[in-house]
C-alpha cells in the first residue's frame, strides 16, 4: 500500500505508517497520533528518509522502544523514524561487537555474557536501545555506555560514517551523539573475558531494579539527573511529595525518582507534575531538577 505525504508517494523502503498513537509506541502511555511512522528496512533507506523530510521541509523525530520518551498530546505532524529492532545481529570480532542501534540494550548484555563477555552486564535491565543508549550515556550501577564504546557509526549532514569515540564526547545523561546533531546507526563496544561473576551481576542489578523501581506502572524511568552531590528521589522523597498526584501522573509511592502513570494520565498531566516538583524541590532545598526525559 502507497502512502503519501501530500501528492507525493513514500518509497516502499521508508515501511511507513500513518496516524499511530504515540501512547501505543512510549513505555508512558501517553500521546497523540504520530502523522507517519517510518520503519526503514535498511541503512540506505534510513539516510534517504532523512533527506526526503530535509528537502520537503517535514518536522522528524527519533525513537527507539520509547522508553525514555514524554510524548505531545497533539501527536506529532511529521515522521517518525524508529529505530526498535536491529537491521542485523550483533558482529563479534574477539573482544569486540558490533550491534545496530534498534538492539535492544538488555539483550546485547545478555547475549555478550552467553559468548564469555562482560562490561555491559550493569547495563542489563535498561529497557532501551542502543541507539538510545549511545545518545545520553545510559548508565546504571556504576556502568555507562562511556566506559566501552570505542566507535560509532552515524548519519550526519547526509553523510554514513564511522567516527571514533573520545572522552569528550559523553558525560553524564549527555551525548555528542544525539539527534538532532546526528543519527546513531551502530555502535562498536570493546569489552573484555568474563572473570566469572557477568552473570551475577546481571541477576543482582535485575534484582534491584525489581525491588527499588515501580515496574509495574507506565513510566518513562527517573524523570530527573541526577544532580550533583544529590539524589532526585531522595530530595522528592524529604519534600514529602511521594504519591503526589495531578491527573493521572504520580510521584512514584515505591520510588520518588519515577513519575508514573497511574491511568489515563497525559502529556499535560506529566509536565505539571514535573513543574511542581521542581518547584517545591527549589523552594525547600535550594537543588534545581533537569529532567532526564525527552520529549516529541
Amino acid at each position: 500500500m502507497n502512502v503519501f505525504w501530500g501528492n507525493m508517494a513514500l518509497p516502499e523502503g521508508f515501511g511507513a505508517e500513518v496516524n499511530i498513537p504515540l501512547s501505543e509506541l512510549t513505555s508512558f502511555r501517553i500521546g497523540g497520533n504520530a502523522k507517519v511512522v517510518l520503519h526503514p528496512h535498511s541503512y540506505n533507506a534510513i539516510r534517504d528518509a532523512v533527506t526526503f523530510a530535509a528537502q520537503n521541509g517535514i518536522p522528524l523525530a527519533l525513537l527507539g522502544k520509547g522508553t525514555n520518551i514524554l510524548a505531545s498530546d497533539r501527536g506529532f505532524g511529521g515522521f517518525v523514524l524508529r529505530f526498535d529492532t536491529p537491521l542485523h545481529e550483533p558482529v563479534y570480532r574477539g573482544t569486540t561487537v558490533i550491534a545496530c542501534c534498534g538492539t535492544s540494550l538488555t539483550a546485547l548484555a545478555r547475549e555478550t555474557v552467553r559468548h564469555g563477555l562482560m562490561g555491559l552486564e550493569r547495563l542489563c535491565g535498561i529497557p532501551g536501545t542502543v541507539g538510545g543508549a549511545c545518545a545520553m550515556n545510559a548508565g546504571a550501577y556504576g556502568g555507562e555506555i562511556k566506559q566501552v564504546l570505542v566507535r560509532i557509526r552515524v548519519l550526519k549532514d547526509g553523510r554514513d560514517r564511522w567516527i571514533d569515540v573520545r572522552d569528550c564526547d559523553l558525560g553524564y545523561r549527555r551525548s555528542a551523539f544525539s539527534f538532532p546533531s546526528c543519527i546513531a546507526l551502530e555502535a562498536e563496544f570493546s569489552l573484555r573475558h568474563d572473570d566469572g561473576t557477568a552473570a551475577q551481576t546481571i541477576q543482582t542489578c535485575m534484582d534491584k531494579r525489581r525491588e527499588k523501581q515501580p515496574l509495574e506502572l507506565p513510566s518513562a524511568g527517573s524523570t530527573f539527573k541526577r544532580p550533583e552531590g544529590h539524589f532526585a528521589g531522595a530530595l522528592i522523597e524529604q519534600c514529602g511529595l511521594k504519591g503526589f498526584t495531578i491527573g493521572g501522573a504520580q510521584v512514584s509511592e515505591k520510588h520518588a525518582g519515577f513519575i508514573v502513570n497511574v491511568g489515563g494520565a497525559t502529556e499535560a498531566d506529566v509536565s505539571s507534575l514535573i513543574a511542581y516538583v521542581q518547584r517545591v524541590v527549589l523552594e525547600r532545598t535550594g537543588v534545581s531538577l533537569e529532567p532526564e526525559i525527552k520529549r516529541i
